[in-house]
């Protein structure tokens, strides 16, 4: 199973909702900053800080400053953003030792906070496959730079963002050629399981993963399949540049157009007809599941 990046803005199930963690807030000062932060290094607009300084060398902070720019840029040329000024704002990366983030996180690689910090473990120098969960949490943080200050309204549906997440994130390992793919193939058995109604649930209830790890596991999958649809068979043919086209949607909706719209410009059809598409996909697929497949990044894993 993915070593998972908690995300407390995108997704409250097993990414985050750490505004309900016991103690999380005593990490954070006054004026929102954490009181026992140095800081340790920086590369380009990311500063990097720690309140372990005595653990975690500076070695290692240029190491993950820069294994963090990496992936940062990986994604940025990949959605073709349109304001790099937006992009390019200053980013804290606060690095944790990997001690403290067992003891005081249970344990995941990190997570993003809003559009202005992001809490790294550095057992992230340790895994290769950390590099597709650093670009996933990474692809969240500029989707809300580009929805900017509406970034915290939930207008853009959870399983579109974390369509958009982990197809990012599986973008990037197969780029950097990463060859362990147990979330991958955990997640293409979700989708081959799905009925026709949780298909409809998860699409048309924006509540939905945020009552548990189970629902967000669904959730995250049905969301990658929703990008896969777009990109393979939407219009029967696809739209080979679905993502990207995602990445416009978060920009329009950023500029005061409603998800809705901001959808129907990009991909030529209403999400209301996408979404009724899919549910009929899947219950006309409930005897042959493989199908969901044919053609998308997870084809391999039948």
């Amino acid at each position: 199973m993915k070593p998972r990046l908690y995300t407390a803005t995108f997704s409250p199930g097993r990414f985050g909702r750490l505004a309900e963690l016991p103690g999380f807030f005593l990490l954070l000062a006054v004026n929102g900053k954490p009181a026992n932060d140095r800081p340790l290094c920086n590369e380009g607009f990311l500063n990097v800080v720690s309140p372990d300084a005595l653990r975690v060398s500076v070695e290692q902070c240029r190491a993950v400053a820069k294994q963090t720019m990496a992936a940062w840029r990986f994604d940025k040329t990949r959605m073709r953003w349109t304001d790099l000024t937006e992009m390019e704002k200053p980013l804290t990366l606060r690095l944790i030792s990997v001690n403290r983030m067992k003891t005081e996180h249970a344990g995941p690689l990190g997570f993003a906070r809003g559009r202005d910090l992001f809490v790294v473990s550095a057992a992230v120098l340790d895994d290769p496959f950390a590099n597709g969960t650093l670009a996933h949490e990474l692809a969240h943080i500029q989707a809300k730079r580009a929805l900017g200050k509406v970034s915290e309204e939930h207008l853009v549906p959870r399983y579109f963002i974390e369509g958009h997440g982990n197809i990012m994130g599986r973008a990037y390992r197969d780029y950097l050629g990463v060859a362990k793919h147990n979330y991958d193939a955990a997640k293409a058995r979700q989708i081959l399981k799905f009925t026709g109604e949780e298909a409809r649930t998860i699409l048309t209830d924006n509540s939905y993963g945020g009552r548990g790890t189970k629902e967000m596991d669904k959730m995250e999958a049905m969301g990658i399949f929703f990008v896969e649809y777009l990109r393979v068979r939407l219009h029967r043919g696809g739209v080979p540049d679905a993502v990207e086209r995602m990445g416009r949607v978060f920009e329009l909706v950023g500029r005061g157009e409603t998800y809705q719209s901001a959808f129907q410009q990009q991909f030529g059809a209403s999400v209301d007809r996408v979404v009724t598409e899919i549910v009929n996909f899947i219950r006309h697929t409930q005897s042959n599941p493989a199908e969901r497949l044919r053609g998308t990044r997870y084809q391999q894993f039948l």
